[in-house]
């Protein structure tokens, strides 16, 4: 994958009620990006989201506490230009999101997350702030 955009210097939240999945992509995330934020549900999400304001937001959406659609509901409230990437294992209407530009299908494959963020990032870039 080519691109002339350094993610080594982007912040990134990753929402994911998982442990398993948040430690392996987080894991992965962290050697890619220069901060990555992590939470447990989407109210942490909010809340890391709202201090921090990172450069792209990654979210399952089916979590405790508050899921994934009211986290994408509430972050385009305060923020409408935030790339948002979903990922979930379901595939059908009940789980589409018109608020987030990308949806991955879980099991989530690394180099197609790096692509997902890299081609948010070069839309963003080019429709400017």
């Amino acid at each position: 994958m080519e691109s002339s955009l350094d993610l080594s210097e982007l912040a990134v939240l990753y929402v994911e009620d998982e442990p398993v999945a948040r430690m392996s992509i987080g894991a992965f995330l962290k050697r890619q990006v220069a901060t990555l934020y992590t939470g447990e549900n989407g109210k942490e999400g909010f809340e890391l989201f709202t201090t921090h304001r990172p450069q792209v937001v990654i979210t399952d959406l089916e979590m405790p506490v508050m899921n994934g659609m009211e986290m994408i509901r509430r972050i385009r409230e305060v923020d409408n230009g935030t790339p948002i990437i979903i990922t979930t294992a379901y595939d059908d209407e009940a789980h589409r999101c018109d608020l987030a530009n990308r949806v991955i299908l879980k099991p989530i494959i690394f180099n197609d997350l790096l692509q997902q963020i890299t081609e948010c990032l070069k839309v963003r870039e080019n429709n400017g702030p």
